[in-house]
């Protein structure tokens, strides 16, 4: 099981040829042969020679019916990451709900499925390793390489290098395990990866709160280790279950927010998607309640780009995306308290699956290290798998 603070989002020149090319492939596939050269620095040779070992590990494919018109031979047709083989199993444990999904190569989410849980339960492995085989078992065809479990591990109070050992008994899989703010980073870092030099930080808010910053190094990239913003203070008079009062997470967070709506009949449930909907339908009190929260995000946004300074700023998380109408109040909040020249925040690409996201992409990460040793252990046709997924067909075509 790896252990690491950092995060590697992109490998650049310190990877071997295979990871490179499928990281290019990763971030704008499908492409020809002559534009990995051009993107990756390599010879064609070595270009030639890593599809070609890619491709019989069955990790991309050909795309002939890509191939500009009069190419001939296969140096023209494109190529991508072949999404049909191979799977990682992605396990979000967060403070109120627990997902599970299976992510192709490129990182998208195929399948998920999400169940609520008590806040401050034990990690249920059983339950995670029952998802896990049932959605590998609904997906025939599919080699599981590897897991990724992400959590916010200070505010659930559990042991990250323990709790993943622990699942990768469960599961038979290695398990690579990091705090679920650092990884919602990596997964959008990955996605705005060209053109984004310098500084980025990723600002995340939910249940909890943290940011990290994505360091781009030139030889690779890193994102930092989390810094909590979950008992920030955040200038309210909230009591929160610190003992404090006016905690970033205890004011602005989703179930704070909820049961607070729920208490003042705005809702028939504690449940944020309620409020959302409420909002929608029209009701004053629950946009004036939405609107409170974002103008304090916005200002506690400006407060970390002032204290960081980065050359970007990314915002993520349901907290800011929930109620995408309220969006301009953020902006319009963190532009008023900044007190540094102009910058303007910007937010996720990604809504309510950002989590199975984010755990995928730390699943890929030993993958794209180095993409053939992946393949290179598993098992023949017939013998039985560790643990408790079921045991798919460990051939490499």
């Amino acid at each position: 099981m790896q252990r690491s603070p950092m995060v590697v989002v992109s490998r650049g020149k310190l990877a071997p040829a295979a990871a490179r090319v499928l990281e290019e492939l990763r971030g704008a596939g499908p492409l020809a042969r002559e534009q990995l050269v051009q993107a990756t620095g390599l010879s064609g040779a070595t270009i030639a020679r890593a599809v070609t070992s890619l491709g019989s590990a069955g990790m991309v494919r050909e795309r002939r019916d890509l191939a500009p018109a009069g190419a001939v031979g296969r140096p023209g047709a494109p190529v991508e990451i072949d999404p049909t083989s191979y799977v990682v199993v992605a396990v979000h444990q967060g403070v109120l709900e627990t997902t599970v999904a299976l992510c192709d190569l490129a990182g998208r989410v195929l399948v998920s499925e999400s169940r609520p849980h008590r806040q401050g339960a034990p990690v249920d492995l059983d339950l995670l390793g029952r998802l896990a085989a049932r959605l590998l078992g609904e997906s025939p065809g599919r080699v599981p390489l590897g897991a990724g479990l992400v959590a916010p591990w200070r505010d659930l109070g559990i042991d990250q290098h323990e709790t993943g050992a622990a699942l990768q008994d469960v599961l038979g899989l290695d398990v690579v395990t990091a705090d679920h703010i650092a990884a919602v980073a990596a997964a959008e870092f990955i996605h705005r990866r060209h053109g984004t030099g310098g500084v980025t930080t990723y600002l995340y808010a939910r249940n909890s709160a943290g940011f990290v910053m994505a360091v781009d190094r030139g030889s690779h990239t890193e994102v930092s280790r989390v810094a909590s913003l979950t008992h920030f203070p955040a200038g309210t008079d909230v009591p929160c279950h610190c003992g404090h009062a006016g905690c970033l997470s205890a004011s602005a967070g989703d179930q704070v927010l909820a049961q607070e709506a729920y208490a003042a009949g705005l809702v028939q449930r504690p449940e944020i998607e309620d409020l959302y909907q409420a909002a929608g339908a029209g009701s004053v009190q629950a946009v004036a309640l939405l609107r409170r929260r974002a103008r304090l995000l916005g200002r506690i946004a400006a407060t970390v780009r002032d204290m960081v300074n980065p050359d970007r700023l990314i915002l993520v998380g349901q907290a800011f995306t929930g109620y995408p109408p309220l969006l301009d109040e953020v902006v319009a909040s963190f532009a008023e308290t900044t007190r540094l020249p102009d910058l303007t925040p910007s937010f996720t690409r990604f809504g309510a699956g950002i989590q199975a996201v984010a755990a995928g992409t730390i699943a890929l990460g030993p993958v794209y290290d180095d993409p053939l040793a992946a393949v290179a252990h598993l098992a023949p046709k017939g013998e039985r798998c560790r643990g408790a997924l079921p045991c798919p067909e460990h051939v490499i075509a």
